[in-house]
């Protein structure tokens, strides 16, 4: 099989490989994951462990935004985030980061609503994206310090899947909703992060939220996107929790990339699985545990097609 490279310059060997592993496994076989928030740090994974006798593969943690107001994306956490990192790369999982950035307008920490919550005005994405307002330099400050706990974890060999800025196409988080005020903040922070900091141990992610006709517009292009994926939850509009129509509309926008369902509560069958074969699923947090029986939670996970430790 011919190698695959990482969109970022020079990648390290460890980033390069997991992103052929994922190659490897696309159509084949799908990986488990499981997203724990800061203030618990793996409580989720290790509840699943013990209710399936399978530990999820993909640990997925979260940068944090917030203090003590809203404690499970508490700040103050993010020295025990980085060896709970260390901890599951020696175990053998796969990292993925999401970064709920906290609005720039109001600086970290802060609440999630207003905070992550929000919108800007077309005068404030104009400063935000003037290098020397006020604004870019908070923004600047934040996307920095993660910056510098990537390096870190670049010099200890550990490769991050990145998935910054996630569900754009929605209208709640204040990145999202206006498809090229977005581009523009992609690009704004893969450059930072590349062109800067010269960052090589990371997998960039785009996910969006539920795939609706029109995501197609806020997706960066393939020069900055090493793998695809989308958040998807039940919802009472509609009778099915995967339409196979959206896993087809990320099928022809993923071109042949690693396709993951980034996040959800409900998890895929076996049977469902066979028809849209992700790289990996997360579930999100105890969003798991309350949306799947104890049988559902076995059954998928105990699935031939599941990979779990």
């Amino acid at each position: 099989m011919t190698q695959r490279l990482p969109v970022t310059p020079n990648p390290t060997n460890e980033a390069t490989q997991l992103l052929n592993h994922l190659y490897e496994l696309h159509g084949k076989a799908t990986v488990s994951g499981q997203h724990n928030q800061l203030y618990n740090m793996s409580n989720e994974s290790a509840a699943i462990q013990k209710l399936t006798g399978r530990y999820p593969k993909v640990w997925g943690g979260e940068w944090g935004f917030s203090d003590d107001r809203h404690d499970i994306d508490n700040i103050a956490y993010r020295p025990k985030l980085m060896d709970e990192i260390r901890r599951h790369h020696e175990m053998g999982c796969i990292i993925v980061i999401t970064y709920h950035q906290a609005d720039p307008r109001v600086g970290e920490p802060c609440d999630f609503d207003p905070g992550v919550i929000g919108n800007l005005t077309e005068p404030q994405w104009d400063e935000l994206f003037d290098p020397d307002s006020d604004l870019h330099k908070v923004w600047q400050e934040h996307v920095d310090r993660l910056a510098e706990a990537f390096k870190v974890l670049e010099a200890e060999n550990i490769p991050v899947i990145f998935r910054p800025y996630h569900e754009m196409n929605g209208g709640w988080f204040w990145w999202g909703g206006d498809a090229p005020r977005f581009l523009q903040l992609w690009n704004l922070i893969f450059d930072r992060y590349v062109c800067v900091h010269g960052l090589r141990n990371l997998l960039w992610a785009w996910n969006p939220d539920k795939p609706w006709p029109g995501v197609e517009a806020f997706y960066p292009g393939h020069d900055t996107v090493d793998l695809i994926g989308t958040d998807i939850y039940p919802g009472e509009d509609r009778d099915e929790t995967y339409p196979q129509e959206w896993y087809e509309r990320m099928k022809a926008l993923a071109d042949g990339r690693p396709l993951a369902l980034s996040e959800n509560s409900q998890l895929p069958t076996s049977e469902e699985l066979a028809r849209q074969p992700w790289s990996y699923f997360m579930g999100w947090d105890n969003l798991t545990l309350k949306a799947n029986s104890e049988d559902a939670l076995r059954s998928t996970y105990l699935s031939p097609s599941v990979i779990s430790i």
